[in-house]
């Protein structure tokens, strides 16, 4: 039996749903997902606070042992990376000349800070840090797995639903956008800065809004005809073990090394 082969299409949008992080056999990936949810957050509500240079090069180190010990693939990861440092890359280009201070070199009129050089820095590092451990802790799992992790939490129910819809149907109205903008293009439509194209990519997104709140209907009362209560139900247990409770562990001693390093209660000679 011949398998059939899958469209262009099919192929962009099972790339769009893939998880790249969600499957291995990581110590991370063995543990409990709601310990491993809470634990991102503690780290990133910890590591956004910061506002000193060497704590946020402490952020930065904890993010990288984080993905080493999830075993994250270097190419999926570094991908990831480069599209967050390209926005950071327009922080160098202008924080570093508007924030008052010593200054240390002039491109034409415009002085670059020691002040300005520092807090760029500061914001390099914890965001790298930060999308490192979130990446570590969070991106390892399923989104089913997620919204179990925020159930386990007791996050209201509507939230786990949210993200759940989200995740599932975002990429079916995509792939509906894809298909009306092929459908323009069959009918000679070319975008050009005239009030006809604003006009046409007005009409195609109010008929995408349409189109996505009758689905959106329609996927709910099926879903009532086959009983739903408000509750995702999963068979999957999870059980709180040792490992578990030495992410916790160590999660709040890297939060301690965070706080003592803001505010020099350990001292660390560069």
């Amino acid at each position: 039996m011949r398998a059939t082969p899958i469209s262009r299409n099919q192929e962009i949008l099972l790339q769009q749903i893939s998880e790249p992080f969600a499957h291995g056999n990581s110590i991370i990936h063995s543990m409990h997902p709601g310990f491993r949810l809470a634990c991102a957050f503690l780290f990133s509500i910890a590591g956004a606070l910061l506002t000193n240079l060497t704590a946020a090069g402490s952020v930065l180190a904890a993010g990288i042992l984080f993905s080493i010990a999830a075993r994250l693939n270097f190419k999926h990861l570094l991908k990831r990376l480069l599209i967050v440092n390209f926005f950071i890359l327009f922080l160098w280009i202008f924080l570093p000349f508007s924030k008052p201070g010593t200054p240390v070199f002039n491109v034409g009129p415009f002085n670059a800070t020691l002040e300005g050089i520092t807090y760029t820095a500061i914001i390099t590092l914890k965001s790298n840090g930060i999308l490192l451990a979130i990446t570590a802790l969070v991106a390892t799992m399923p989104v089913q797995t997620l919204g179990s992790a925020m159930q386990s939490l007791k996050i209201p129910d509507k939230l786990c639903r949210l993200l759940l819809f989200s995740w599932r149907y975002v990429h079916v109205m995509m792939t509906e956008y894809t298909r009306m903008r092929r459908a323009a293009a069959m009918r000679a439509f070319k975008p050009r800065t005239n009030l006809h194209t604003y006009r046409t990519y007005s009409w195609l997104l109010g008929m995408l809004l349409v189109r996505s709140m009758d689905r959106a209907h329609r996927v709910w009362q099926a879903m009532l005809c086959r009983g739903f209560n408000g509750t995702f139900h999963t068979l999957s247990s999870y059980k709180t073990g040792k490992r578990d409770l030495t992410l916790l562990a160590v999660t709040a001693a890297c939060v301690t090394v965070f706080i003592s390093l803001e505010f020099n209660i350990i001292e660390v000679s560069l």
